[in-house]
């Protein structure tokens, strides 16, 4: 892990909680083990297994496999206001559609894998060569005897320059020894995470309001500021990790195009194809960043991990039925407001679905609004969800919802535009005055970093703005324990 196990889904809230991280390795039998590790920093696969055991104490109020298609107003016959919102879904198992009524909706989906335009058409299908890092634990396992198939490349690629490139890096050096391994960085270095004290205070819960207050340009050159914290960047340890590794090679020999494992930086994947045969792999072209029309570098490959983030937009999909309720469209008489077609409840195919993406208008100035992207959405299945065996505690491990046949967004970036769902300090979707009853309302967890600060996406403050969304949606104190 990259933060403190202290910043669990509630210590920081209420330190008495059944549900700290704590309270899980004592009823684990694991307490006093863990003392003895000396660490503040927790494996992977070990807070995974945290976030199990939380949600499993409430498994009786959660309906898993299914996908959320969208969100619809029900107004009041009597005051012709909203006073209930309808979700609807289809089970990603048997594609059977459903719904459910309530006053109070949150929408928490956490982002969807951004995948470069390059790369869309090659992660899909029965010869998939390119994987997200956010299925990289649950589909190396399954993928491990078609990488290691006579006449399959025995090259393994990894895209990014962040933590999870790196941690791919080197358990893919550690799970194949005989393979080679480069990683790509568009960067001209890996660099380091900030993560000393005085920088890490920027994920204090005090610090939402402050940034919430500042004007989009301010908040913008803030975020820009405050990104060494947590985007393209790998801890040191890991990075030193690295470096020694590759110096090692260097003793032994050095001429770095004889090396198993290689870092290069300042490359930019600009071609791919598949390679002819019934091995399978991949084509890569690289140029020099910056300099893509230059001279390009060949690279065979049977994997292609590319760790390229995620776009944090669903939201603007789901709320599509309520987006007449905003300000902007009220104004306009709703002429721009579109209606939810038949269509969009339709179960797609088990393996694959395509969302067509939302065309959104530009928000008024006067507005809190945040950056989105719009984007093509593509369901994969995958059919393992086992762990990937290794030794090191910085190895990638599953994501604690990923369910045994495995369904992965990947979201491919098209264009971006402004978000239309602006978001008021406690996360509540504003719409125009007088257009939702009081006591009913759509607050967002997860999307609202360009309004509420970086933190909003990570582990930091999730105790406190869990809190904080209980307590505007039934009155102060409620989401204090």
């Amino acid at each position: 892990m990259q933060i403190s196990f202290l910043k669990d889904l509630a210590t920081p809230r209420d330190p008495t909680s059944p549900f700290s991280f704590l309270n899980y390795l004592f009823t684990k039998g694991r307490l006093q083990k863990f003392i003895n590790l000396g660490t503040f920093l927790p494996a992977r696969r070990e807070y995974e297994d945290y976030m199990r055991w939380c949600a499993s104490h409430f498994s009786r109020a959660v309906k898993y496999g299914t996908e959320i298609t969208r969100v619809d107003a029900v107004h009041n016959a009597s005051t012709g206001k909203v006073d209930r919102f309808t979700v609807h879904w289809i089970d990603t198992a048997t594609g059977t559609p459903g719904s459910a009524t309530a006053r109070n909706v949150v929408v928490a989906t956490g982002g969807s894998p951004a995948v470069p335009p390059l790369f869309a058409p090659f992660t899909t299908g029965e010869d998939v060569r390119f994987i997200h890092s956010s299925q990289y634990a649950t589909s190396i396992p399954r993928l491990s005897p078609t990488l290691l198939a006579a006449g399959s490349p025995q090259h393994f690629v990894v895209v990014g320059g962040g933590q999870s490139a790196a941690e791919i890096y080197v358990d893919l050096a550690s799970r194949f020894p005989a393979a080679k391994i480069t990683l790509l960085v568009k960067d001209t270095s890996l660099r380091p995470s900030d993560d000393s004290p005085f920088v890490n205070e920027i994920f204090d819960p005090d610090r939402v309001s402050p940034t919430y207050e500042l004007n989009a340009a301010e908040r913008a050159a803030k975020r820009e500021k405050d990104k060494g914290t947590n985007y393209g960047v790998v801890r040191l340890e890991l990075l030193e990790r690295i470096y020694s590794d590759l110096y090692a090679q260097e003793v032994d020999d050095p001429c770095e195009s004889n090396w198993r494992c290689r870092v290069r930086d300042s490359r930019t994947v600009v071609a791919v194809q598949r390679l002819e045969g019934g091995a399978g792999g991949v084509r890569l072209e690289v140029a020099k960043t910056g300099a893509e029309n230059g001279e390009r570098e060949a690279l065979e490959a049977g994997l292609v991990v590319f760790a390229t983030g995620y776009v944090r937009d669903a939201h603007v999909r789901i709320l599509e039925g309520t987006r007449a309720l905003l300000e902007s469209e009220v104004a306009k008489g709703g002429e721009n407001a579109t209606a939810a077609t038949p269509e969009a409840v339709e179960a797609p195919a088990p393996s694959a679905e395509v969302v067509a993406p939302a065309v959104v208008p530009e928000a008024p100035k006067e507005t809190i609004t945040e950056t989105t992207t719009t984007t093509t959405t593509t369901t994969t299945t995958s059919s393992s969800a086992s762990e990937p065996s290794t030794d090191s505690a910085d190895a990638p491990a599953p994501s604690a919802t990923t369910p045994a046949d495995e369904q992965v967004k990947v979201t491919v970036e098209v264009n971006s535009a402004p978000a239309v769902f602006p978001v008021g300090r406690d996360y509540k979707v504003q719409y125009a005055p007088g257009a939702v009853e009081e006591g009913a309302g759509i607050w967002l967890q997860g999307c609202n970093e360009k309004t509420h600060g970086l933190s909003d996406t990570l582990l930091s403050i999730l105790a406190h703005r869990g809190g904080e969304v209980v307590g505007s949606i039934f009155g102060p104190g409620a989401g204090s324990k």
